[in-house]
């Protein structure tokens, strides 16, 4: 358990030390630079080593046989112009020399490598014309390799210094833009929405600033609808909770008959629905907003839930005798949230119902051409045209006699934007026609 906790505890320090990205970045860059150095000098020592035993052995190989040609030729030979180490053996005599150096060496090469100098040497026989063996050696040869390890070591470390040092100042740079993101969100709060970060030109960061934006957007959006629904209910719930205060503080001041109770039951019930009533309805204006309805949307038969609907209002429409046209009705299948849908349908015909005359008819189109289109129109008194802009709004009525809470039209208007449809209202004193384009 203890080996477990002091491995973890291992763990964190690493993670901690490499906390920034830059930190990160630098110890990712500096590995990487590290095994390219580390892996360069390897392979340049590895081919300059090579080149230069090649260019020893090709140097003795053809000292050894220049002097072959020269024997086959008969030509004189002479040893000391060589600076080399020779020996020529003839029926495993040696017939000349140019050193006291012992020559026996049983090997066509061979190389020592004795540090800061290097001996090499080759064996070559011969057999016609010339039946005999050449030794050529070549002594203290300076090794070159030996001081390119030096240079090396000494220049690596210097540069990979550097280059951390340059790679820091460019990170600095490249983690402006970060830094002014952090700056301003800090001073985004749930008061402050206003700042929004400046675009950059690097794709990556503009893609990720053009995202931060869109969230505080977001944030706004949801705090702004928070903030409504708590100013609506507050206000909304006024009424119908100072109805039930009174009716309660009324039936508590002295004893009263069974049906005097039984009448404030009846009011007090009235009032608890018209809470739930107007609670679930500022729910549904807060519930959806852009960032999330694409999320409830699903395949709807949008026939399906007019037909609904209207099976809900079928007692209204006969108490009144208001008959349901269907200029155009068609099958359509739309990609839409099912509730907010509904809850369109139904205020819309609820109003039609509730500002129609009895023995009236209202006439419901449902149809596509490119678009979809819905057209619900009734018979009533119609609305004033200054009237119209201000019916959408959350609360308004135009019609304070009628029962209702004015949110009817907000749903429906609510409703048409979370779609990205359109509402249009027209009226004139023969009724009223609302279009509505998705």
């Amino acid at each position: 358990m203890e080996k477990k906790l002091l491995k973890v505890t291992e763990e964190l320090d690493i993670l901690l030390k490499f906390k920034t990205i830059k930190t990160k970045l630098l110890f990712y860059f500096s590995t990487i630079v590290t095994a390219i150095l580390v892996s360069f000098s390897i392979a340049f020592y590895y081919y300059f080593n090579k080149t230069i035993t090649e260019s020893i052995k090709t140097t003795l190989f053809n000292t050894a046989y220049e002097i072959e040609e020269k024997i086959e030729s008969k030509q004189p030979i002479n040893l000391e112009k060589y600076n080399l180490n020779i020996a020529i053996f003839k029926n495993n005599k040696l017939i000349a020399k140019n050193s006291d150096i012992n020559f026996h060496i049983n090997t066509p090469f061979f190389i020592k490598d004795y540090g800061e100098y290097l001996d090499a040497g080759i064996m070559l026989k011969f057999k016609i014309p010339f039946e005999g063996e050449i030794i050529v050696i070549k002594k203290h040869i300076d090794d070159k390799s030996e001081d390119i390890v030096d240079t090396m070591l000494v220049l690596e470390p210097i540069l990979l210094f550097l280059l951390i040092f340059l790679a820091s100042k460019t990170i600095d740079k490249i983690l402006i833009p970060i830094k002014n993101i952090t700056k301003i969100s800090k001073e985004i709060s749930i008061n402050n929405f206003q700042n929004t970060i400046p675009q950059n030109e690097e794709y990556e960061l503009k893609e990720l600033i053009d995202s931060f934006n869109k969230m505080i957007q977001r944030l706004q959006s949801e705090v702004e609808s928070l903030d409504r629904f708590n100013t609506n209910i507050s206000h909304e719930l006024k009424t119908p909770i100072t109805i039930i205060k009174g009716e309660i503080a009324i039936a508590l001041k002295k004893l009263r008959s069974p049906k005097y109770y039984q009448t404030t039951l009846i009011s007090i019930s009235q009032e608890t629905d018209n809470i739930q009533k107007i609670t679930d309805n500022l729910l549904l204006l807060t519930k959806y907003t852009k960032s999330n309805i694409d999320e409830t949307f699903e395949n709807c038969d949008l026939d399906s839930i007019l037909l609904e609907v209207i099976e809900k209002y079928k007692t209204i429409l006969k108490e009144k005798n208001i008959n349901i046209e269907f200029k155009k009705f068609q099958n359509i299948k739309y990609r839409c949230n099912s509730q907010l849908i509904y809850h369109l349908f139904s205020n819309l015909i609820d109003n039609g119902i509730k500002y129609s005359p009895s023995n009236s008819t209202i006439h419901i189109s449902l149809y596509k051409n490119k678009n979809i289109y819905f057209i619900i129109q009734d018979e009533g008194i119609g609305i004033d045209k200054n009237e119209i802009p201000k019916i959408t709004e959350e609360f308004y009525q135009v019609n304070k006699s009628k029962k209702g809470f004015g949110l009817g039209l907000s749903i429906v208007k609510y409703a048409v934007e979370l779609h990205n449809g359109k509402l249009k209202i027209t009226s004139s004193h023969k009724g009223t026609i609302i279009t509505i384009t998705l």
